[in-house]
C-alpha cells in the first residue's frame, strides 16, 4: 500500500511540473533615449501566430508580465503599438525575462467614412438620424419631419405617426409646450437637431406603465451638443408688394439640462397664418361653442397664404424648469391679435322633396377680428411610483366680426360681438404601492360668454311681427357654465391580471338668457316676444362606478374590459315657458380593447364600445334664436339622446432596417337618436325645429397608408387611400329622407434628389364624392389636387425654387375646371445671414372656385385670392 501511495505522489508531482505556469516578463524602452514606453501591447503567441496565450499592456515604467500554461516547446513574444515599429522574438517555453528596444514610426490609416443608419430601432423606440433626411433647403425641424417615413405633418401642424396623432412632444425628454408643439417644429432650426425619436405605445404617466396601455406614439427631439446649454435664436425682417406687405419674426430659445425656454414674436400682413402655432392638439380648454356668428365666405381648400388677407401679431413665451430630479414647473403664455378680411360668393342648392330645388345666391364680405390671450402654470412630478399634476389656466377671447351679404339684390349688414372668459383647474394624483395603485383626478372650469348679433335690415320681418320703423334685429345671448369632473380608482395586480374599481362624480351647471328684438336706426329695441326669448337653467349630475379588468402578457399583449355604470340626473327649467324637464336614468357604457405586438415591427389594436350621449343646454331651448342673418332655430322638446356603437381596428407596421412603414385602419359606427332637427325653408329663411322621432345613422371608413425611404437616392415615397360610406336620415320640409354619402380618396407624394444640386417634391390627391337621397342620385364630384416644387442648389449657398399647384374639379364648367398657381423664390445664405426673394401667385389667379356636397345640398362657392406679390426677407441666426 505504501508503494502505491508513493507511486501516485510521484506521478502527481510530474503532472504538476508539466502543467506549471510559464511567466514571461520584461521592459520595453525606446531605442534612442532608453526611456520606458507605456501603453504598448505585448502578446504571447504560438509559433504559427494563430493562438494567443496571453497579453499585457506596458505600465508607465514600460514593464509587462504575462503568465500562461501552454504545453509547447516554443513561443513567440510580439510587441505592437499605435506609433511604434512592430517586433517579435522566438523564445523557449519557460519562465524568463525578455526586454525590447523599440523605434517609433508613423502609422498611416486609410481614410474611412462612417455613415449612420437613417433609422434605428431599439425595442419600442425608433431613432431617425436628421442628417440623413435634411438638406440645405430645410429651415425648421418641421420641414425635415415631413420627409421621414411613418411621420405625417398636417397643414394645421398636427403630427401623426402611422396614421395616429401623437400624445406627447418632448425636447430632450422635457414637455414644455404640451399640445402647442407647432411652436417648436416651426422655430427650432433643423441644423440644431441630431435625432428625432419616436416612442411607440407611449404611456406618458410612468406610474401607469404596464398597467394602462396606449396605442399612441410620442416624439422626442435630441439636440446636437452645440445646441445644448446655450442661447440660440433667429430674427427675420421682410417687406413686399402687392399690396404693401410686412413680415417680421423673432425667436429666442435655450435648452439646458434643467431649464428650457422658447419665446416668439411674429407679425405680418402677407397671408402667413402664424396664429395656428398657438393651437393645442390635445388637452384643449373645451370651451362651449357660440350659437351666433356672422355669415362668412367658405374658405377654399388652399394653403392659407394664397387667400388670407390678414394683419396679425402673435406672441408666445414658454418655459420649463426642473425644481428637483422628477419635479417640473411649466409656464406658458400667449397673445394673438388677428384681423382677417374675406370676400366670396356662393350658390347653394337645397334639394327638396316633391318640389323644385331651392337656390340661394350670395355675395359675401366679412371681417373677423380676434384678440385672445392664454396663461397657464403646470406643476408635475412623474416617477415610477407616483404622479402629481396641478395646472391652472386662464383664457380670454374677444371676437368682433362684421359682414355684408348681397342676396337677391338685397343688402344685409351684420355685426357680432363675443367676449369669452374661461378659468380652469386640473389636478391629478397617482400612487403605486407594490401591486396596488390609487388615483384621483379633478377637472373644474368656469366660463362666461355674452354675445350679440345685429342684422340690418332683417329680411324676414314677419318673424317678429314688428311695427314699422324697426327694420333691424338684435340677437342677444348670454351663457355661463360651471363644470367639475372628478374620479378616483384603485387597482390590484395579480400576475398577468390587473383589476380596477373606479368611482366618479360629475356636475355641470349652465344658464342661458337670450332675446331676439326688433331694432330701429337709433339702435333702440322693442321688448322681445316670449317666442323670441329664453331663460333656461340646466343641471346635469352624474354618479359613476364601474369595474374593469386587464389581462397582460408582458409588452406583447393586453386586453381590457370595462363596464362603467352612470346614474344621471338631469333637470332643465325654462322660466319663459314655465316648463321643467327631468330625467333620471341608469345606463352602462361597456368597452373592450386589445393591443398585440406580433413583432417589434407589427402591431395590432382594436376597440369596441357603446355609450349614450345626452344633449346639452343648446339642445333644449324653446324660444327662437337667430344664429345668422337667414337662419333661426328652436329646439324645444324632450332631452336628446344618442345611443352609439363604435368599432375600430388598426394594423401598423414599422421596419427601421427597411425604412418601411404602413398602417391599415378600419372603423364602423351605428347610432340611434330620439330627436331630429328638421329644416323648413320659407324662401331663403331656414327654420330649424326639434321633432320627436327615432332616427338612425351609420357608416364605415377604410384607410391605408404606406411610407418608404430609399436612402440610396434620398427619396421618401408616401401612398395613401381610403373609402368611407355613411347613411343618415334627414328631415326636410316635414318629410323624412334617407341619404347616403360616399367618398373615395387616393394620394401619392414623394421627395427625391436627382443630383446633389437638384431636388424635387411632389404631392397629389384624388377624391370622388357622391350623394344620394332616396332613389335620386346627385352628380358625383371628382377632384384632383397636385403640388410640385423643384429646387436648384448652387454651391450650397444659392437656392432657386420653382413651385406650382394644380386643381381640377370635374363639376365646374369652363376654364375654372382647371386652376393653376405658380410660385418662385431665390435665397442666398452666408454664414449666419440668409437673403430671400419670394414671388407668390405669379399667374395672378384672382378667384378660386369649387363645388362640394353635404347630404342633399350642393355648394358652389368662389373666394377672392391674394394678388401676385413679391417679398424680400432677411433672416439672421445667432449661431
Amino acid at each position: 500500500m505504501r508503494r502505491l501511495f508513493s507511486l501516485l505522489f510521484v506521478l502527481s508531482s510530474c503532472v504538476s511540473v508539466a502543467s506549471a505556469q510559464i511567466t514571461v516578463s520584461g521592459t520595453v524602452r525606446s531605442t534612442g533615449s532608453g526611456r520606458a514606453v507605456e501603453s504598448v501591447n505585448v502578446m504571447l503567441l504560438d509559433t504559427g501566430r494563430r493562438i494567443m496565450y496571453g497579453y499585457a499592456i506596458t505600465s508607465d515604467k514600460g514593464a509587462y508580465s504575462i503568465s500562461c500554461s501552454a504545453k509547447v516547446d516554443s513561443l513567440v513574444v510580439a510587441v505592437t503599438g499605435f506609433n511604434i515599429a512592430a517586433q517579435s522574438r522566438l523564445i523557449a517555453a519557460r519562465t524568463q525575462t525578455v526586454d525590447f528596444s523599440v523605434t517609433f514610426s508613423e502609422l498611416r490609416i486609410r481614410e474611412v467614412t462612417v455613415k449612420a443608419q437613417p433609422i434605428e430601432r431599439h425595442s419600442d423606440t425608433l431613432s431617425y438620424n436628421v442628417a440623413s433626411f435634411a438638406n440645405v433647403t430645410d429651415r425648421s425641424i418641421g420641414d425635415v419631419l415631413k420627409k421621414m417615413p411613418g411621420i405625417e405633418v398636417a397643414k394645421s401642424g398636427e403630427i401623426k405617426y402611422n396614421g395616429k396623432s401623437i400624445n406627447r412632444f418632448y425636447v430632450e425628454n422635457m414637455d414644455m409646450l404640451g399640445g402647442r408643439y407647432s411652436i417648436a417644429t416651426n422655430n427650432i432650426q433643423a441644423k440644431d437637431i441630431a435625432r428625432v425619436e419616436v416612442f411607440e405605445n407611449h404611456q406618458p404617466i410612468r406610474a401607469l406603465n404596464k398597467l394602462v396601455s396606449s396605442d399612441r406614439a410620442a416624439i422626442n427631439l435630441r439636440l446636437k451638443d452645440s445646441a445644448k446649454g446655450t442661447w440660440n435664436g433667429t430674427l427675420q425682417l421682410g417687406a413686399g408688394y402687392k399690396p404693401w406687405m410686412w413680415n417680421a419674426e423673432a425667436a429666442a430659445m435655450y435648452f439646458g439640462r434643467k431649464f428650457q425656454t422658447l419665446d416668439t414674436y411674429k407679425t405680418n400682413n402677407s397671408g402667413d397664418d402664424v396664429g395656428r402655432e398657438l393651437q393645442s392638439f390635445f388637452d384643449g380648454s373645451d370651451a362651449a361653442a357660440s350659437l351666433l356668428g356672422v355669415h362668412k365666405p367658405t374658405q377654399p381648400a388652399l394653403e392659407k397664404e394664397r387667400y388670407l388677407d390678414n394683419q396679425v401679431h402673435s406672441v408666445s413665451a414658454n418655459a420649463i424648469v426642473k425644481l428637483k430630479k422628477e419635479l417640473e414647473l411649466t409656464a406658458n403664455a400667449s397673445y394673438l391679435h388677428d384681423l382677417q378680411n374675406a370676400r366670396g360668393g356662393s350658390v347653394t342648392t337645397y334639394f327638396l322633396p316633391d318640389a323644385p330645388p331651392l337656390v340661394v345666391t350670395e355675395q359675401t364680405l366679412a371681417a373677423h377680428r380676434i384678440d385672445r390671450t392664454e396663461v397657464d402654470f403646470l406643476l408635475r412630478s412623474n416617477t415610477d411610483k407616483r404622479y402629481l399634476l396641478e395646472k391652472i389656466t386662464f383664457e380670454g377671447e374677444w371676437n368682433r366680426d362684421c359682414g355684408r351679404v348681397l342676396s337677391d339684390d338685397e343688402q344685409v349688414d351684420q355685426r357680432f360681438r363675443l367676449p369669452r372668459i374661461t378659468l380652469r383647474n386640473r389636478f391629478s394624483a397617482i400612487r403605486r404601492i407594490g401591486k396596488t395603485s390609487l388615483s384621483f383626478s379633478s377637472d373644474t372650469d368656469f366660463g362666461s360668454q355674452p354675445s350679440s348679433l345685429r342684422v340690418t335690415p332683417m329680411l324676414y320681418p314677419e318673424v317678429f311681427d314688428s311695427p314699422i320703423g324697426y327694420p333691424d334685429a338684435l340677437q342677444r345671448l348670454d351663457s355661463r357654465r360651471f363644470r367639475t369632473r372628478n374620479s378616483a380608482y384603485t387597482s390590484y395586480t395579480v400576475r398577468r391580471w390587473s383589476f380596477f374599481l373606479s368611482a366618479g362624480f360629475n356636475a355641470q351647471l349652465e344658464r342661458m338668457d337670450s332675446e331676439l328684438s326688433p331694432m330701429n336706426a337709433d339702435r333702440r329695441t322693442l321688448p322681445a316676444a316670449d317666442s323670441m326669448r329664453n331663460d333656461i337653467r340646466w343641471r346635469k349630475l352624474d354618479v359613476l362606478v364601474g369595474p374593469s379588468v386587464t389581462y397582460r402578457v408582458g409588452d406583447k399583449f393586453s386586453a381590457t374590459l370595462s363596464v362603467p355604470l352612470d346614474f344621471m340626473s338631469l333637470r332643465a327649467e325654462d322660466k319663459i315657458r314655465e316648463t321643467v324637464v327631468r330625467s333620471n336614468r341608469l345606463f352602462a357604457a361597456p368597452s373592450f380593447s386589445l393591443q398585440a405586438t406580433v413583432t417589434y415591427n407589427l402591431k395590432f389594436s382594436a376597440r369596441a364600445s357603446y355609450n349614450e350621449l345626452v344633449g346639452g343646454l343648446y339642445d333644449t331651448y324653446g324660444g327662437y334664436i337667430m344664429t345668422d342673418y337667414r337662419m333661426i332655430a328652436s329646439r324645444q322638446g324632450d332631452v336628446s339622446r344618442n345611443r352609439r356603437q363604435n368599432y375600430t381596428a388598426s394594423l401598423s407596421y414599422g421596419n427601421a432596417i427597411r425604412a418601411l412603414f404602413g398602417s391599415v385602419d378600419v372603423s364602423y359606427y351605428r347610432s340611434r337618436r330620439n330627436l331630429m332637427y328638421g329644416t323648413t325653408y320659407e324662401g331663403s329663411l331656414s327654420r330649424i325645429e326639434a321633432v320627436a322621432m327615432d332616427n338612425r345613422s351609420e357608416g364605415y371608413n377604410l384607410a391605408a397608408k404606406v411610407s418608404k425611404r430609399f436612402d440610396g437616392i434620398a427619396t421618401t415615397v408616401n401612398l395613401s387611400g381610403g373609402f368611407s360610406q355613411s347613411w343618415n336620415e334627414v328631415l326636410r320640409q316635414g318629410e323624412l329622407l334617407l341619404t347616403r354619402y360616399d367618398r373615395a380618396t387616393a394620394g401619392l407624394s414623394f421627395n427625391t434628389r436627382f443630383t446633389q444640386a437638384v431636388r424635387f417634391d411632389y404631392g397629389g390627391e384624388y377624391s370622388r364624392s357622391e350623394s344620394r337621397a332616396g332613389s335620386e342620385k346627385l352628380r358625383p364630384i371628382d377632384m384632383l389636387r397636385q403640388h410640385a416644387a423643384l429646387d436648384f442648389i448652387i454651391r450650397k449657398k444659392f437656392i432657386c425654387r420653382i413651385g406650382g399647384e394644380h386643381f381640377y374639379n370635374a363639376a365646374i364648367g369652363g376654364r375654372d375646371r382647371n386652376m393653376f398657381f405658380l410660385d418662385a423664390s431665390l435665397s442666398y445664405k452666408s454664414k449666419r445671414v440668409e437673403y430671400m426673394l419670394e414671388g407668390r401667385n405669379l399667374l395672378d389667379t384672382g378667384t378660386f372656385r369649387s363645388i362640394s356636397q353635404s347630404d342633399i345640398t350642393d355648394y358652389v362657392y368662389s373666394y377672392k385670392l391674394r394678388p401676385a406679390s413679391v417679398m424680400f426677407k432677411i433672416k439672421f441666426s445667432l449661431k
